[in-house]
């Protein structure tokens, strides 16, 4: 009987043991797939390269990748952009038109802007819903042409070393043999290899050896003593330091691994001592290896009292890139953490040849093994310096998405010319203390929708004006510059909405109201622009340590406009012959035009009006209400705002809505008279008259008299296309110029691409290619090719 009653207890106990771990890995999977239910994005974005001279252009693309599915996200459509000075201080914002997962533009820089650092901080508004910081950053660094530079040097600087350990997932346990992960970097992040350092304990006996890469990453294998003393010892001709390690625990659990077994098999050994196997007697665990949602866990124990327990996983079923290896206990409490890199991404390799043309332009042909690939190419000369190009779209999606602390030179993981990149992923990744998604926060701070994905902006507002309530209104957003006829219905309480709308950044939008029958209807309208600027929720630290810089002493620059300035020497007396021919103008004997100043507008001149008359005597802009303001410079020295701008006729005819200006171009004008003082009967409140007169065939449909209108600032940017920088000397232009920028290389039926750019006198070049296919493939590569003629 007694032994009947033992086995049904056992069995009970079983039973009661195994339902409690499936409910546990039902938690488990539920908390993940909760705190992973909404889409995440990640952006990476190419830079043409990261070193520019003020008077360049900035030319980037941005490729958005979905991080649950790690295809392009084609949802995207609004990224938010803005530049930081070194002191934090915004520069620039803008926003940029996402689709089908990517995005490009070019930033012409001001040429006042200070030498020094700057941050490109990309966003979008659905980011602000994480704790954690899903946003790129990206710096780079301007040199004013006025100033010198040196090159920084990549030699560490050995004053400033610091060295840190990291215990194996965070345990360092007595009498087993220890891994512990070793860094060496000085102030500026750069890492110090280190060929041979040393393990002694308090009398000074070496026991054991390490070393370090060129990142500075190592380990070393210890079994400690719990009454002895250990200390890592370095002492080279440049390097001197000595730090004690931490003590050893009484017992806890270690997390290690083998990723280079055959048959993509991935053996996990949770490891203890004598102790820790005795304490965690009938106690059950979960390993559990995840990446974001997607999950597996096997359940372990210690109850035969091996202090090693090993647990093997098909890399097949793990995702590709960083997974986190977790120990959950009983009550869902982690016990400790460690990452792993699972590689089984095909890294497409671009083939490249070049080419002459008959012209004489270099031909770039290219070959990748994918289908439906987007990509970005940048050409640069041979001895060019300024490509810093550290971060590789592989290392912002697969890696550096999912780390506390993102390595800053994240390409050297993924270079198929460092042959120890496999090794050295293990070493980064020991070092690395946990995750960037804590255990705490997946399992007590599900995310909220408290920002929305936004797509476009919205232009909304209200009709000032009592509505019959028997007939049906709607509101015309009219743009003929750019073809744009969009319509919204007018609700009961006079209020109307353009959701969704991708207006451009700086554009003119003519508002009507129109009756059920179509016929305009003359009335106020008061309008709005909304989602144009979405600031970011997570604070973004721009401050860096005080370190001193290592420069390259032998290479100091000076640029020739900045040196001719130096040497600029007065001149004697010179002749100037004068061929200039006045021009006849046509309209200066209209009314009340003879006392003004008549502009002939030739061919030859680009631009706006309003950019006109900024050039000419008045200040123009974009004010909060999104209206068009024009003011004189004389008026705006006394700072009064009211009434300050002059009266305007187009073809002799006033106009009150200044916003037609906005996109009134200077080709389809023919003369304008600028009369600043006065001196017209028709000035207005005695700020001057401007009279403009349109070319013959000129489109004039946009001038009505019962529109509104509203100017989009902060649009989607406008794309230009990239225009290369020339330098004074060929020696400036191979060491800080850009041959040329692709941002949008597609591949044919074979698989192939071709572009075509001017030779700038090259025997060899850089390439940069970055980008991904449909299905989420990401391509990567720098090379160096000869330029082969025909």
């Amino acid at each position: 009987m007694k032994q009947q009653i033992s086995i049904i207890l056992i069995l009970l106990t079983t039973t009661l043991i195994f339902s409690q771990n499936a409910e546990n890995q039902q938690k488990i999977k539920t908390n993940l797939e909760d705190y992973f239910h909404f889409e995440r994005e990640n952006i990476h974005v190419q830079f043409n390269k990261t070193i520019y001279v003020s008077n360049e252009n900035i030319a980037f693309k941005g490729y958005v990748f979905n991080k649950q599915s790690s295809f392009p996200n084609l949802n995207t459509t609004n990224v938010q952009l803005i530049i930081y000075d070194a002191q934090g201080q915004v520069i620039q914002r803008k926003l940029l038109y996402t689709t089908l997962g990517t995005f490009d533009d070019i930033v012409t820089l001001d040429e006042k802007l200070a030498s020094g650092k700057y941050y490109f901080h990309f966003y979008t508004n659905w980011m602000n819903n994480f704790m954690e910081d899903e946003s790129f950053v990206q710096t780079i660094e301007i040199i004013n042409q006025k100033d010198s530079y040196q090159f920084k040097s990549n030699q560490a600087e050995f004053s400033t070393a610091s060295l840190n350990f990291n215990p194996e997932s965070g345990a360092f346990i007595k009498g087993i043999n220890n891994t512990i992960g070793i860094q060496i970097k000085d102030c500026n992040e750069i890492g110090i290899q280190i060929m041979e350092g040393f393990v002694v304990d308090s009398k000074g006996a070496t026991i054991t050896t390490f070393f370090t890469n060129k990142m500075g990453y190592g380990k070393l294998e210890l079994n400690p003593d719990l009454n002895e003393t250990y200390s890592v010892k370095i002492a080279t001709d440049k390097l001197k330091v000595q730090k004690q390690l931490p003590k050893p625990s009484n017992s806890g659990m270690a997390i290690s691994y083998n990723n280079n077994l055959p048959n993509n098999v991935l053996e996990v050994s949770v490891k203890t001592n004598k102790d820790g196997a005795n304490l965690y007697q009938n106690k059950n665990y979960i390993l559990l290896i995840h990446q974001n949602g997607k999950i597996v866990q096997k359940e372990f124990n210690f109850n035969d009292k091996n202090p090693i327990q090993t647990l093997t996983f098909d890399k097949n079923e793990l995702p590709n890139g960083v997974n986190s290896i977790r120990i959950i206990d009983e009550n869902l409490n982690e016990i400790a953490e460690r990452l792993v890199y699972i590689n089984k991404a095909v890294k497409a390799a671009p083939l490249l040849e070049s080419s002459f043309a008959t012209n004489g332009d270099i031909i770039l042909y290219g070959k990748v093994p994918v289908k439906e690939a987007n990509l970005s190419i940048s050409v640069l000369p041979k001895d060019n310096r300024c490509n810093d190009q550290k971060n590789s779209i592989l290392g912002s999606l697969y890696l550096n998405a999912y780390l506390e602390k993102p390595v800053a030179n994240s390409f050297t993981y993924y270079d198929r010319q460092n042959l120890t990149r496999a090794n050295d992923m293990e070493l980064m990744l020991l070092n690395q203390e946990k995750s960037k998604y804590h255990w705490n926060n997946i399992t007590t701070n599900k995310p909220k929708e408290n920002y929305k994905f936004t797509k476009g902006i919205t232009i909304n507002g209200t009709v000032v004006k009592a509505l019959n309530p028997k007939k049906k209104y709607k509101v015309m957003l009219i743009s003929m510059k750019d073809n744009i006829f969009e319509e919204a219905t007018v609700s009961n309480n006079n209020k109307f909405s353009f959701d969704n709308f991708f207006a451009r950044d700086s554009t003119a939008y003519m508002l009507e109201l129109m009756d059920e029958s179509n016929i305009p209807v003359e009335t106020k309208i008061i309008a709005n622009v909304l989602n144009a600027k979405e600031d970011y929720r997570n604070t973004l630290n721009f401050t860096t340590p005080i370190c001193p810089e290592t420069k390259d002493l032998k290479n100091n620059y000076l640029f020739t406009n900045a040196d001719l300035e130096k040497k600029a020497i007065a001149l004697n007396e010179i002749m100037v012959k004068n061929n200039y021919k006045k021009p006849i103008l046509t309209h200066e004997n209209d009314m009340n035009n003879a006392t003004a100043k008549g502009y002939k507008i030739d061919a030859k001149q680009n631009g706006t009006v309003l950019n006109f008359l900024g050039r000419n005597g008045y200040i123009t802009g974009v004010n909060e209400e999104f209206t068009v303001y024009i003011r004189s410079t004389r008026d705006e020295l006394t700072n009064t705002e009211i009434n300050m701008a002059p009266a305007i006729f187009i073809d002799n005819v006033q106009i009150f809505d200044l916003n037609i200006l906005f996109d009134l171009e200077l080709s389809a004008v023919d003369e304008i008279y600028i009369d600043r003082f006065n001196t017209s009967v028709l000035a207005n409140n005695g700020n001057g008259t401007v009279k403009i007169y349109l070319k013959k065939g000129a489109n004039t449909k946009y001038i009505k008299s019962k529109h509104n209108s509203i100017v989009t600032k902060m649009g989607f940017a406008k794309t230009k296309p990239f225009q290369t920088t020339k330098f004074a000397f060929s020696k400036e232009f191979e060491v800080f110029g850009a041959m040329q920028w692709f941002p949008n290389v597609f591949l044919d039926a074979e698989q192939l691409f071709e572009v075509k750019f001017p030779n700038s006198n090259q025997k060899e070049i850089q390439v940069l290619i970055e980008g991904f296919t449909i299905d989420g493939q990401l391509i990567s590569e720098i090379k160096k090719i000869s330029v082969m003629a025909n």
